[in-house]
């Protein structure tokens, strides 16, 4: 990492000084040109790239034909108009610094384009680096920008389709001043950061508990990461987490991104598996002529979260072929939680709280059995203010508990840093092929810190110290090493890598065939150090004699004293029983084998029906290797997982223009229909298809009504299919006693595919008279059943009580059914050793099945606003963007037989109301832009409420647009992100903290400075 960070750090400081402007330049102003023979489409690519203009034309329009060299000072239109000479296309500005080419005397403009021909065409669009605020387009020169195949379809040229899209693209992820694509997604009102993120774990909320390595995934309408598709370039990343089950947007270098898709509803009929809540596909800069660097430095103004993060890019075209290699270095310092009042104390009644100290502590507490539960309760204190070497029977405080704050070592955001490199390469092969690929690679380190080793250890005459309150000849002590060792550090590496080769065949007519093959691997291993060592505490302790294979002595070093008030244990002492750790290394692998074919079937009055077909192959891995050395000398073996499987998929997608331009009636200016099918078979067995319908219906011009409907699915994760089968005892409260209660978990190879069914309903306004304004309206609906999960531990206090719970519950009597006994017994063998022999298989009255089965259904339902308008202010433009997400209903059942809960806007669950609104102001060079980000009031279990929270952001940027000197081509941005500095809303969390990590952010104000440089 660091040869990486010193190679661009070198690099920035030599291009730091030149470079294009990151948005459009002006169309007639002279500059250098020098543009090679062959084909027009490149020609004008790297005309639009040196000229920092941007050029729309489809690739109908330019097909075939060929430009000649160009070289000399000269204006974007004056080169345009040299290499268009004698091809019977003209020059057109769209707004200022667009340009659109058109076919003589017939316009370019999607409205006036038949739906056959706008489909059949492969637009292309060619732009400088970020996009322009600028004026907008008269209704004349209406310009719709188009990518080949955008999210939500695999048919080319599709600009409008049934379902709901945000795109977020260079220019919107700068000026939110967003430093990775994670965090530009995780502020869209859509997402949820509930789950897979990084605050999320270290604060222990997260409820999958799976995200050791500290990544970052996506989670829309809160169905889960493991329900929410993310695809680089169309594709899939492989398995993050110790279950390989979501991706890890957190490996993405940002510098490389084009544009970020959102398809805001489920696809599973186009991209198969996991695209229940929607599909995020992160859309790579694919060609790219000169070079460019950019800095960041940044922080809370708290003092802490340090960032920075450099970057470069460069880019080469050539007749028919393109190289672009973008590396990017990023880092962000930790927060620990004392830094913030609300979450780095666990006693929280000064804010009206409760207290969630701990009695592991130091001084120590002294438990004892309670004879009706059978529990460990406190019952003596031990008396602070002494150092334990001469504490007496009448010191100890009788029915009194020490407390510890055990947050006090904790981290509240985890260190990140990470180095990231993207390369893409493409070359025309003759007329009819192109070759591309592309391969990126991340390193990601973080550390963090968690609690302070905690433990009840058992004490005895044999330790030197060792006095007691009652005579007994032992006694269990809660104790806590807080004030003697740091919290457990947990540090790890993370490196996600993908390859991708693909050929693209212009068949006869206007049909494509896309194959590509794809490889995919994310590697994680992580350290987890000062550890308790039990095996070394008993020894230090006196329980057990020395072991010679150990360099420690307790006679020669000292023994463990608990019983201290005040002061420390030698520092020999501590090094010695804290010196456990525990290592663990996942690999998550996918290869792919992909083909599809797209093009026209025939022809309707309206246009012609285009058609999309293909083929898949995945194979799927997923191993994870655990070590351990916190019980003796030898590290033993903790945790072992390996699966692997098959998937292959066939699909389909159609599209039928019924009414369009040509054929319009009275109420039907357009209607088109879509249908998509899906077939996927999993190694095993299991067998999903799933279908998607769409339509999209403008009854009057200007008004677009949609309607989706589709089936997704979700298939279990390997680690969900073939985790080991374990139990261990636990005792569990029924009435007024207690119940040893055998608990089995595990994987489970019976598990089936996750279903949903979901549906929207959107009405588009965009009027021709004025497209400076765009509003959008979706109603949407998603029933997700048959939820793998493990009830029995999600409720472990009532699963052998509640109703509900009955299937995952049996009671048993050893001591009288033989069978009942041979079965404890059998279960007992995925017990370790230590484990099986705390009792005996006849004491056992229960047995509670936790392994993962599929039960439980979610039903979620809201309503997204999204809008566009733009003005002018005394010539100066203005552009508002405004984003809502209104969730309805979001209601779960735990199992078939449970009553659904309704959780919308219940902490630690998806707020009922996220919203983001954004203004742009630009005059020349400078333009500011304000934003409020708005969570709405959230409700406690209890129900008390945790008030709304309103954030402002604003940033203030400057770009260059003198066409020489030292400054040609500099953007300088200033960002702050939660501008008047607000704490979240408190919340009482049951994990300790003073605020809902699911929904809130604890950074404070954040200040960056970014510098962009291009040429």
């Amino acid at each position: 990492m660091g040869q990486f960070q010193g190679l661009l750090l070198s690099s920035a400081a030599l291009t730091l000084v030149m470079a294009p402007p990151a948005c459009a330049a002006d169309i007639n102003a002279p500059v250098s040109v020098k543009i090679q023979a062959g084909p027009l489409d490149a020609a004008i690519l790297s005309l639009a790239s040196q000229a920092q203009v941007r050029i729309l034309f489809s690739g109908e329009v330019v097909a075939g034909k060929r430009a000649a060299a160009l070289e000399g000072r000269l204006s974007a239109r004056q080169a345009l108009e040299q290499m268009l000479a004698g091809t019977g296309i003209t020059v057109a500005t769209a707004r200022p610094g667009v340009l659109v080419l058109k076919i003589a005397r017939q316009p370019v403009s999607i409205r006036q384009l038949p739906l056959d021909e706008r489909a059949a065409a492969t637009p292309v669009m060619a732009a400088a680096a970020s996009r322009p605020i600028s004026a907008p387009a008269q209704a004349d020169e209406a310009v719709t920008e188009l990518s080949e195949i955008v999210v939500g379809t695999h048919i080319r040229g599709v600009k409008d389709g049934p379902s709901p899209v945000v795109t977020l693209d260079r220019s919107e992820i700068d000026r939110g001043g967003y430093a990775t694509v994670a965090d530009a997604v995780s502020a869209l009102p859509q997402a949820f950061g509930g789950t897979t993120s990084d605050d999320a774990s270290t604060t222990g909320s997260d409820p999958t508990t799976t995200n050791a390595n500290r990544a970052t995934g996506a989670n829309l309408r809160g169905l889960g990461a493991d329900a929410t598709l993310v695809l680089i370039n169309g594709r899939r990343m492989a398995g993050a987490g110790l279950m390989g089950d979501f991706a890890d947007m957190s490996s993405i270098p940002l510098a490389a991104v084009a544009r970020v898709e959102v398809l805001l509803d489920g696809a599973s009929a186009l991209y198969g598996s996991d695209a229940v809540g929607g599909v995020i596909n992160v859309v790579m800069r694919e060609r790219y002529e000169g070079l460019e660097a950019r800095a960041r430095i940044g922080g809370s103004t708290r003092g802490d979260l340090g960032q920075r993060q450099l970057a470069l890019t460069a880019g080469r075209g050539w007749d028919g072929g393109s190289l672009l290699l973008s590396g990017e270095y990023q880092r962000r310092n930790g927060l620990m939680a004392v830094r913030r009042d609300y979450a780095g104390d666990a006693d929280l009644r000064r804010f009206d709280g409760t207290d969630h100290r701990l009695y592991y502590s130091q001084p120590a507490t002294v438990l004892g059995i309670d004879p009706v539960t059978f529990s460990l309760v406190p019952i003596y204190a031990v008396p602070s203010g002494q150092d334990g070497t001469s504490l007496k029977p009448a010191d100890f405080l009788a029915g009194q508990r020490n407390l510890a704050n055990w947050r006090q070592t904790m981290s509240l955001l985890p260190t990140q840093e990470r180095g990231s490199v993207y390369i893409a390469a493409s070359q025309d092969v003759g007329s009819r092929v192109t070759l591309s690929a592309d391969a990126r690679y991340s390193d990601r380190r973080y550390t963090d810190y968690a609690v302070a080793p905690q433990t009840t250890m058992v004490v005895g005459r044999n330790n030197p110290y060792f006095v007691s309150p009652n005579g007994a000849a032992t006694h269990y002590l809660a104790y806590s090493f807080l004030n003697e060792t740091a919290g457990l550090k947990s540090a790890g590496e993370v490196q996600s890598r993908g390859l991708s080769l693909s050929a693209k065949v212009r068949l006869p007519g206007d049909w494509r065939l896309e194959a590509y093959v794809l490889h995919a691997e994310e590697i994680g291993a992580s350290r987890y150090t000062t550890m308790l060592n039990s095996a070394f505490l008993s020894e230090a302790l006196g329980n057990t004699p020395d072991n010679p294979a150990t360099a420690y002595s307790a006679a020669r070093d000292g023994y463990f004293n608990p019983f201290i008030g005040a002061g420390r244990n030698k520092q020999a002492i501590l090094d010695f029983v804290t010196s456990g750790w525990e290592t663990r290394r996942t690999i998550g692998r996918l290869d792919t084998a992909s083909v599809m074919a797209d093009g026209a079937l025939f022809r309707l009055p309206a246009g012609a029906v285009r058609l999309a077909v293909g083929a898949q192959l995945r194979e799927e891995h997923l191993k994870t290797i655990g070590l351990s050395a916190t019980a003796g000398v030898t590290p033993v073996a903790n945790f072992s997982r390996f699966g692997d499987r098959r998937v292959s998929a066939i699909f389909a997608e159609a599209r039928a223009p019924l009414f369009g331009p040509d054929n319009r009636r009275t109420g039907l200016e357009r209607l088109d229909l879509s249908i998509a099918v899906r077939r996927e078979h999993y190694e095993g067995g299991a067998t999903s298809t799933v279908p998607k319908l769409g339509l999209v219906w403008s009854p009057v011009s200007d008004w677009n009504l949609k309607a989706t409907y589709g089936e997704s699915f979700r298939a279990p994760s390997l680690g969900e299919l073939t985790d080991a089968q374990r139990v261990t005892p636990v005792n569990i409260a029924v009435g007024s006693g207690t119940v040893l209660t055998l608990l089995r978990y595990g994987g489970n190879p019976d598990l089936q595919p996750e279903t949903a069914k979901s549906w929207t309903t959107g009405l588009e306004y965009a009027p021709q008279a004025h497209p400076e304004i765009r509003l959008n309206a979706t109603l949407w609906d998603t029933r997700f059943q048959g939820r793998i999960g493990q009830p029995a531990i999600n409720n472990l206090s009532t699963v052998l009580t509640a109703p509900d719970l009955a299937p995952f519950r049996q009671f048993i009597s050893p001591t009288t059914n033989t069978a009942d006994l041979a079965l404890v017994k059998d279960l007992l063998k995925q017990a370790s050793s230590s484990v099986a022999g705390l009792y005996a298989p006849e004491a056992y009255l229960a047995i509670a099945d936790a392994r993962y089965v599929n039960t439980g259904d979610f039903k979620v339902r809201g309503l997204d606003l999204t809008g566009t308008y733009g003005l002018s202010v005394g010539g100066n433009p203005i552009v508002v963007t405004g984003n809502l997400s209104w969730l309805l209903s979001y209601k779960r059942k735990i199992t078939a037989a449970a009553q659904g809960v309704e959780l919308a806007g219940t902490a630690e669950y998806p707020a009922d109301l996220r919203a983001r609104v954004s203004a742009t102001w630009s005059r020349g060079p400078y333009s500011v832009t304000g934003t409020l980000n708005h969570v709405g009031d959230l409700q406690t279990v209890a129900g008390s409420r945790i008030q709304a929270q309103t954030t402002a952001d604003l940033q203030a940027q400057f770009t260059a647009r003198d066409g020489r000197g030292p400054l040609k081509g500099l953007v300088v941005a200033v960002t702050v992100q939660n501008l008047f500095d607000k704490d979240p809303p408190f919340y009482d969390a049951p994990v300790g903290v003073g605020y809902d990590p699911a929904n809130y952010d604890p950074a404070g104000r954040v200040v960056a400075l970014q510098l962009t440089k291009a040429w």
